[in-house]
This record gives C-alpha cells, sequence and structure tokens, in this order.
C-alpha cells in the first residue's frame, strides 16, 4: 500500500505500551499506515508520496488538552487584557480607551486581573473612573471571581441589601458593595455581560487557530457561561470554525447542577457524537479557585486562619446531581480543588459505585489539586482519573506557599499518581493558565513557578509520563484510546511535529520547544512554515 505522507529521519515518540521510539511514520489517509525505521518505511513510498525530513525532531502524538475553556479563550482576545499591566492605573487606561470605541450602554469587559499582583481587588469605585454610562466587569485571571462598576450593579438590580447567592459573595466594606464578585456571585453575573452569539463563533475561531499553533489536535472543553454554550460549540465545530476534535463535558459555569439535570432529561448520554464532536462527562461544580483562593479545604487558609474557602453544593445535592447521572451510564466529572471538595467527590463515586456497580466508568476529576495520601488511595481503589493542571503551579506556585504553606508540596501530586497506577491526563484550563503543553510538561517535570521556586520537587515526574498524560491519557479519559493518543498502526493521523528533539532536551529548556507542524486527520493545519520545516 503506498503511502499519501511519509515522514523520516526523525525521533517518533509513539507512546504505545513499550513507550518505543521509531524513526520514520507513513500516513494512508487519515489514518497511520505503519511506524518503522528508514529503511522499512520505503515499501510504502509512491510516486505521489510527499516526503517529510524530519531531521532528528520529535513526531509526537497530537497534543490533547484534558481541560480547557475554547469560549473563554477566544472571547478574551475580544476583550480588554487586564492580566499584563504595570498597575491598577494601567488597567484604569485601557479600558478607558474602549470607551470611545463602545456605544453607551453597552458592556466594556476585561480579563485576567490579579490582585496578588496589584496589591488589592479592583473595586467598583475605580471602574467608575472608566465610565459610568457604561457597564463594565474584569474577570480575574482564574476566572472564579470578577469586579463590576456601579453602572453593571445597578443593571443587574444588585443593591447593599441584596443576599449572597447560594456558593457565593458579594465584596463589601463597611456594609457597602466593593464590586468584587465572588465564585457562584460572578458566575451568575456573567450572564448579563454574555457576548453575542456572534462574538462567541468569532472567540472559537481564535481560539482553535491558537491551540493549534501549540499541537493541540483534541480538546475536551469543560465549559462556558451558558446553557447555549455546548450549541455554540457544536457550530464551530460543523462549520470547521474549530478544527480540533472536541470532547465537551456537560456542565456549565452557571448554575452546573441545573445543566446536568437538563442532560439527564433529554434522554442523551456520554458518548453520543463523532469523532469530531462528542457529548463527554456531566459535570458540576463543588469548590472554588486555588488561587483565588476560594478551592475549600479541610483545614483553614495558611494566609487566612479565619477561611477555608467556598463550597457550590453540599454532599446531598453533590450525590442527588451525579449519582442519578452515573445510574443513566454517563461518566461523571466535578471540579473540585480542595481537600475537602475531593473527599466530596470520591464520597459520590463511592456511593453511585455501591448502588450501581460499573467496572469502566472512568469516573474524572478535574483538577484534583489537594489529594493527600488518604484521599490517593481511595482515588486508586475506585479507579478514578484525575485531570491534574500543573501549568498552575508555574502561574499561581507562589501565591500557593502563602495560601496552603507544606500543603502546596504535595498539591497536583503527579509523582504520586505515577506510582500508584492512577491515569491522569493533563490539562491546561486556559484561558486560566497559557496554553502551550511544553509550558505544561515544563511545570509537570521541573515544578517550577514563574520566579523560579521549586514547588513541591519530589512531585516531579519523567519528561516520558508527561507526554503520555498530555497524549494517550487524554484519550483515555475520553473512552478513545484505541482511535487517537499514540503513534500506531489503524489510528488517526493526529501529530504534532517540534522544532527539536523533546526527548533530549534538558528540563529547564522544555519551556522554549515550540511546534513546527501540526497535522489533524492526515492533513497539515498548522506549519510555522520556516525554511526546512517540510
Amino acid at each position: 500500500m503506498q503511502a499519501d505522507i511519509i515522514f523520516f529521519n526523525g525521533e517518533v515518540v509513539t507512546v504505545d505500551e513499550a513507550f518505543s521510539i521509531k524513526k520514520a511514520v507513513a500516513i494512508k489517509g487519515n489514518r497511520i499506515l505503519a511506524t518503522c525505521t528508514n529503511e522499512e518505511v520505503a515499501q510504502f513510498q509512491g510516486k505521489h508520496t510527499q516526503l517529510i525530513d524530519l531531521q532528528g525532531r520529535s513526531l509526537l502524538p497530537g497534543f490533547i488538552d484534558a481541560h480547557a475553556h475554547l469560549e473563554l479563550f477566544g472571547t478574551n482576545y475580544l476583550d480588554v487584557n487586564c492580566k499584563e499591566v504595570s498597575g491598577i492605573d494601567d488597567i484604569i487606561k485601557k479600558l478607558s480607551n474602549r470607551v470611545p470605541l463602545t456605544s453607551k450602554g453597552e458592556w466594556i469587559r476585561g480579563w485576567g486581573y490579579n490582585q496578588n499582583a496589584l496589591g488589592r481587588h479592583l473595586t467598583r469605585w475605580d471602574l467608575d473612573q472608566v465610565s459610568t454610562e457604561h457597564p463594565i466587569i474584569v474577570v480575574r485571571t482564574c476566572g472564579h471571581l470578577s469586579c463590576v462598576n456601579s453602572k453593571a450593579l445597578e443593571m443587574a438590580g444588585i443593591t447593599h441589601n441584596t443576599p449572597d447567592p447560594s456558593g457565593g459573595k458579594y465584596g463589601r466594606e463597611n456594609g457597602e458593595l466593593t464590586g468584587v464578585l465572588l465564585e457562584s456571585a460572578h458566575m451568575n453575573f456573567f450572564l448579563q455581560a454574555m457576548h453575542s452569539e456572534e462574538q462567541i463563533q468569532t472567540g472559537l475561531k481564535i481560539a482553535s487557530e491558537h491551540f493549534l499553533k501549540h499541537g493541540i489536535t483534541s480538546v475536551h472543553d469543560a465549559g462556558g457561561y451558558g446553557p447555549s454554550h455546548i450549541r455554540s460549540l457544536q457550530k464551530a465545530v460543523s462549520s470547521k470554525a474549530i478544527q480540533q476534535r472536541v470532547y465537551t463535558l456537560y456542565g456549565s459555569l452557571h448554575e452546573s447542577g441545573k445543566m446536568v439535570e437538563k442532560g439527564l432529561a433529554s434522554g442523551i448520554v456520554t458518548g453520543l457524537g463523532d469523532e469530531w464532536f462528542k457529548i463527554g462527562p456531566a459535570k458540576v461544580f463543588i469548590d472554588g479557585s486555588s488561587s483565588g483562593p476560594t478551592a475549600k479545604t479541610r483545614e483553614p487558609y495558611s494566609s487566612n486562619p479565619d477561611d477555608s474557602g467556598i463550597l457550590y453544593l453540599q454532599q446531598d445535592e453533590l450525590d442527588q446531581s451525579l449519582i442519578e447521572s452515573h445510574r443513566k451510564g454517563w461518566q461523571i466529572t466535578a471540579h473540585a480543588i480542595g481537600d475537602q471538595a475531593v473527599e466530596m467527590m470520591l464520597r459520590t463515586i463511592e456511593r453511585g459505585l455501591a448502588d450501581t456497580p460499573i467496572n469502566h466508568h472512568r469516573h474524572r476529576i478535574e483538577h484534583a489539586a489537594m489529594t493527600p495520601s488518604d484521599l490517593l488511595e481511595r482515588m486508586g481503589s475506585l479507579k478514578v482519573i484525575p485531570i491534574p493542571n500543573p501549568a498552575f503551579l508555574y502561574e499561581f506556585g507562589d501565591g500557593y506557599v502563602q495560601d496552603y504553606g507544606d500543603r502546596t508540596q504535595i498539591m497536583f501530586p503527579l509523582k504520586d499518581f505515577v506510582e500508584n497506577n492512577i491515569p491522569f491526563a493533563i490539562g491546561s484550563d486556559s484561558p486560566i493558565t497559557d496554553v502551550n503543553p511544553l509550558l505544561g510538561i515544563y511545570a509537570a517535570v521541573t515544578r517550577h513557578s514563574k520566579s523560579g521556586n521549586v514547588i513541591g520537587n519530589e512531585q516531579g515526574i519523567s519528561i516520558q509520563d508527561a507526554i503520555k498524560a498530555y497524549t494517550l491519557s487524554g484519550a483515555y479519559a475520553s473512552f478513545e484510546e484505541n482511535e487517537k493518543g499514540s503513534i500506531e498502526s489503524g489510528k488517526l493521523a493526529d501529530f504534532v511535529i517540534l522544532n527539536e528533539s523533546i526527548l533530549t532536551c534538558k528540563p529547564d529548556r522544555l519551556k522554549e520547544v515550540s511546534v513546527d507542524l501540526t497535522m489533524i486527520n492526515g492533513e497539515i493545519v498548522f506549519s510555522n512554515q520556516k525554511e526546512g520545516v517540510l
């Protein structure tokens, strides 16, 4: 059989069971024909076969981001970047530049502010300096908090007498609203500031293009704010605005439990769809943000002995949402960062399996940041798949030390997962952190924060284990390991070619490695166009 494309003279990291390294790979249509030596691949060469010399570079299975937010990533590009700023005055200036471009009464949106870098939270009085005629919202870098101006509060009918919603808080100072919205208060409010469907479709196209540049061929989308989010995703996949394969977590950032109820009532179930768009697990929120901090922990924060985080759901509510989903054949998952939240999810899974035993459920826990030894043991026995985000250590690690003290040393315990044979798949949680899988791999291996501090050195893993977590384990977490995630004969031709050998790269340089080419379904969808790439 003649190949359409042959890659040769490279470091083909197959991620097969033996983690074997080959020199060449042949492609026919949208499938892998063979992996072999340079000499053996010649048998598949025909008159019209395209030959691509890898020149010693790594060819890997396409990266699978097991937890990202495509809609939020893309629409952020339409809004004001408040992450890369010199201070609060700079945020005010950048937002003010949008005022003459925005009709009165229309939203001005920003994203990415971090009170740890600014010295304090934004307030409505800060944002009132920008405009009192436009509603304004600026979402914190974690995506769980925001600050709005007085006009936005007025439009939403929120006053100092408005009670805090379940699972959230309105920031107050001497009884007055500060404009800060925490957790469900933010999630509920953002529905007022939703982007239009046209803007969302534009954003999804932007997100897909950025993900392609980083070698991401499949995405487990972790949700958007509104109930129409999944319909927007499906539309974008159908139109090829999103070029990746999408496995969508069935939930919402707003009232996730009600979203799951609607899914159950509809009669759909995990696995519905095709290789391009598929319904994934039923997902709810249990607790808050690791960097807020609003994650629900067993013990109080080291930075505040009077606080241990926010719960969206109580145990009975969590059981009600997810045990019924489990009974009806759904894969289930939950956003759980603090150890109390992780324990709650494990308890729900235990009760669900006792009620309805299912051997190959592949239930997940998104983030699972704090998993001490007792929870690790339960996770292993239940065959639960954690979805950690090691890039959080790079982005937020220094703040973790302040907020969680010694607990930081075993946050995102990847080495423990490896040693206890717990399959885990890595997600970026982008746009909360950088989407780049090489940064995630760097953080998983080195545990370095931005400042260079090592956060839990003993939890660092090998480059090979990190690659597996970004490829084959991502496929396993969506029941698709027989179709993708490794470079083996018969699997889908989803690849990434790096600009050098990843296996010989020094760990400290991993985040500097870049993508030369991305292939999905046997077609080149991104190339950096440098001389010699093809």
